[in-house]
């Protein structure tokens, strides 16, 4: 973790912008922590840094119970008898019937299919060159920024950010861009894009979207990109209300793949959602209740693709709104 962000963490389980992180570093290479830990100055939960990576969630246990191979990769590869006893003693705790490999770690099913769609795609791919309409996959993540629109002096979060690619676009335009995501295979990869590349202003975290370690009222822009179907809409977009300033804006892109519901039969399409941005503090910024149709494309295997229109909805955070129960 590049040492001057932690500036703009918070502990996870509290929402007082003053209850900082103090941090223990035990590994350092130039301006980065590569190995340490974060601990809340009123609750005394530590959050390691592996690899560069703070990983910034209430519950370590838990989430080291669903990546068991990434676990174990952290046990081999830890730089510091500190660090090695720390995940010793939490590796104890972790229930082998609760054990499984997180789909969007590395190995899981879904790691190579987003790193395809975002960076590793070919012009010579044999059904992009089927397309009647040439696109590139990772045009849907430039497009979204584009119609956003970020500026200078924005501070803008990257939610559910994958491996970074939307992230990245963002930081062209604005002061600040930070990313998170549950998989620390994605943010690991980021990461590395992040050295690669001459952005200083960009950081990227493992964190729950429902419990950010970000204070309220901080972000002037929210994105979150094909995350509906994965986190509980209510708390999803009551968690966004909270960390933006009043008139911020929310961007929010999805297929409404999974028949998801946002209460008793409410399945989840264009039109459902944007009456419940109207009811939860939110002002929609398109005049009409139309959908968009944006394409995006992503490679599963060799044969086979999935093809989607994703919807896109920018809403501004009302002054004077209250979000719903």
């Amino acid at each position: 973790m590049i040492m001057r962000f932690i500036r703009d963490l918070i502990c996870p389980r509290h929402s007082d912008p003053n209850i900082q992180l103090f941090l223990d570093p035990l590994y350092c290479r130039n301006n980065e922590c590569v190995e340490g830990f974060l601990t809340c100055q009123f609750c005394r939960t530590t959050y390691p840094i592996i690899d560069g990576v703070a990983v910034l969630v209430e519950n370590f246990v838990k989430y080291c119970e669903t990546r068991v191979s990434t676990f174990g990769s952290w046990l081999t590869n830890s730089k510091t008898s500190e660090m090695k006893s720390y995940l010793k003693s939490n590796g104890r705790c972790i229930a082998s019937h609760h054990a499984r490999n997180d789909r969007y770690e590395i190995g899981g099913s879904w790691f190579v299919p987003y790193r395809w769609a975002q960076y590793d795609y070919s012009s010579h791919d044999k059904f992009l060159n089927m397309l009647k309409l040439r696109m590139k996959p990772n045009e849907f993540y430039s497009k979204i920024v584009r119609l956003a629109n970020p500026r200078d002096r924005m501070v803008v979060l990257d939610m559910g950010c994958s491996l970074g690619h939307s992230t990245f676009e963002l930081a062209k335009k604005c002061s600040c861009a930070l990313g998170i995501d549950l998989s620390f295979s994605f943010i690991v990869e980021a990461r590395k894009r992040l050295f690669a590349s001459d952005l200083e202003n960009v950081e990227f975290f493992v964190s729950d979207a429902l419990q950010t370690p970000f204070s309220s009222l901080k972000f002037d822009l929210i994105m979150a990109l094909n995350l509906l179907d994965l986190v509980q809409p209510n708390g999803l977009i009551s968690s966004i209300h909270k960390l933006l300033k009043n008139n911020g804006l929310g961007v929010f892109a999805d297929p409404y793949d999974y028949r998801i519901k946002l209460g008793p039969a409410r399945i989840v399409d264009g039109q459902v959602f944007r009456t419940f941005l109207e009811n939860s503090g939110f002002e929609l910024m398109q005049k009409t209740l139309t959908e968009f149709y944006i394409p995006w494309i992503i490679k599963i295997y060799e044969r086979s693709y999935l093809f989607y229109f994703v919807d896109l909805v920018m809403a501004k955070k009302a002054s004077k709104g209250k979000i719903m129960a």
